[in-house]
């Protein structure tokens, strides 16, 4: 680490990324341990060390360059010595303009006279962290990429693995992309839907060597590189008291080799609850009054990775387990639940299958991960009219094209009117930080996208950046929601074939994805700048 320990810490307390007093408990806890006092911070604290870096150059009053803005000024890099860019860990890097000389510790003053006086004139510093320093001169100089474990002189592939898996829980990531690239394997974590380059690589030769061992975690075929596979894990972080993690591990051939991508099921949505997934409290009351019925369909619909699993599990967690009997059908069980009878789809059990044994089984709550075709469509529909209450997710971009899917898939209109009760559509929207969002007052712009007349000042908030959401000015999502409730009034156009247009100026209760967004601006929760994708597309 090229700067000290204590340094990143004392930074870390200036700026208020963490609480002093609470640091002699953590340098308690790090000695009973065995531990460094970092490490035991951010595991306690949910943080990546790259935060400590940030907090750093923040307390410092320097700009920070994440490992993604690290762009090479080519005409002064040529310039300089390979041998001193590094060892000193400094890169030249262009910003609006201006030249920057991102330094790994800002304080190395003899690197800093140095370029100067090679360059001929004074630069302006800036910092970024040592692995992301690293990974970017190895890249320009065509260098192996080391991925350096403590204590190891040579690649253990499992603690690799385990780092990995370590940074993407403290980063509360939702997937970890490794991505060959010609000379080295790229690493990024998917995190509130966005994805960030994480700061180290693997060369190519540790790439395979990483790449091998997850596939026998997951149980597949490493001499299979020419065909997709498919596999589960779960893991166990080392060293670490947190429950086992399950991922779902996706292989695929591509020009330089095998990418893989996993997904961490679970972590940050379990356990949520209806009133924390962000339902405004309208469409809220009329979810929980539709998921209290004793027959019908309820559908939730969205793209993927929306969060229609997390709103249907917070649904279940609603309802009583001790009276009902409620049984899944999931591709794959992404949140074990207490009470509920859980089925996997597989080669052998498929979604239609699985639902022609429940109803063999007596139960009063179904919910199907997914309707996916005309066989599981028409079975559900049917066990909605027949005295059972059905959960399930389709892929619509609004809740009134969920009757034109349904049609599409192959289901007759009567069926669909007489057993589909409600549709929530739901789209995922990035919070602001709280610790660093930035009031401002809107401009006419603004007010004309929020479609407001009133002239008088409306204060609205933007992302900014800090340590706390690591420089994005976001931290954690929220769902945005549509509501379409139907009744025999709309039952009955829907018989009769009416558009979309028709359903919608007809129905009683709808509430619009971009209404949602819009109030989640005005509530300070989200920007207009995430808002306004709900808008992109006019109904």
């Amino acid at each position: 680490m090229a700067v000290n320990e204590s340094i990143l810490i004392n930074a870390a307390v200036q700026t208020d990324l963490i609480s002093d007093s609470k640091l002699l408990d953590y340098k308690q806890q790090a000695r009973r341990e065995r531990k460094e006092v970092l490490d035991v911070i951010s595991f306690e604290n949910r943080m990546p060390v790259s935060a400590f870096y940030q907090s750093l150059a923040e307390y410092r009053g320097i700009p920070f360059f994440h490992v993604h803005e690290l762009i090479p000024a080519y005409d002064i890099l040529q310039r300089l010595p390979a041998n001193t860019v590094q060892r000193r860990l400094v890169f030249p890097v262009y910003r609006e303009g201006e030249l920057y000389l991102v330094m790994a510790d800002p304080d190395d003053q003899v690197a800093l006279d140095t370029i100067s006086r090679l360059l001929g004139k004074k630069v302006k510093t800036a910092f970024s962290e040592p692995d992301g320093l690293q990974l970017v001169i190895a890249r320009y100089y065509h260098q192996k990429i080391n991925f350096k474990v403590k204590a190891l002189e040579e690649p253990d592939y499992i603690d690799i693995f385990n780092i990995l898996v370590k940074e993407a829980w403290l980063r509360r990531s939702s997937d970890i992309h490794l991505e060959p690239e010609k000379a080295y394997l790229r690493i990024r974590f998917r995190v509130d839907g966005h994805l960030q380059e994480y700061s180290r690589g693997l060369s190519k030769e540790d790439a395979e060597g990483l790449i091998n061992r997850i596939k026998v975690l997951a149980n597949l075929d490493i001499a299979e590189q020419r065909l997709p596979q498919d596999g589960g894990i779960s893991f166990q972080m080392a060293d670490w008291a947190i429950d086992d993690i399950d991922m779902r591990i996706a292989t695929i051939p591509t020009r330089w080799g095998e990418r893989i991508t996993i997904r961490l099921l679970a972590g940050n949505d379990e356990g949520m609850s209806l009133d924390n997934v962000g339902m405004p409290q309208r469409i809220l009351t009329e979810f929980k009054t539709l998921i209290n019925q004793k027959f019908g369909i309820v559908l939730v619909t969205g793209p993927t990775g929306g969060g229609k699993s997390t709103t249907l599990y917070a649904a279940l967690r609603e309802l009583d387990t001790a009276a009902l009997n409620i049984l899944t059908v999931e591709d794959p069980i992404e949140q074990f639940l207490n009470g509920i009878s859980q089925v996997q789809v597989s080669t052998k059990v498929s979604f239609s299958s699985a639902l022609r044994s429940f109803l063999r089984h007596d139960p009063d709550v179904i919910l199907v991960g997914e309707i996916r075709d005309h066989d599981t469509a028409e079975i559900a529909l049917k066990a909605a009219m027949t005295g059972h209450l059905v959960l399930s997710t389709l892929h619509t971009n609004n809740a009134i094209a969920a009757v034109n899917r349904l049609v599409d898939i192959g289901c007759e209109r009567f069926l669909i009117a007489s057993s589909l009760i409600g549709v929530v559509s739901q789209r995922l929207i990035r919070r602001l930080c709280t610790h660093c969002k930035q009031e401002y007052k809107a401009t006419d712009e603004d007010l004309s996208i929020l479609e407001i007349n009133d002239k008088d000042k409306v204060n609205l908030f933007r992302a900014k950046g800090c340590p706390h959401c690591l420089g994005t000015g976001y931290r954690g999502r929220t769902g945005v929601y549509e509501f379409f409730g139907i009744d025999s009034d709309i039952g009955h156009l829907i018989e009769q074939g009416n558009n979309e247009n028709q359903l919608r100026s007809k129905a009683k209760i709808y509430l619009s994805l971009w209404e949602d967004g819009r109030n989640k601006v005005f509530q300070g929760i989200t920007s207009l700048d995430e808002a306004i994708q709900l808008k992109i597309k006019e109904y």
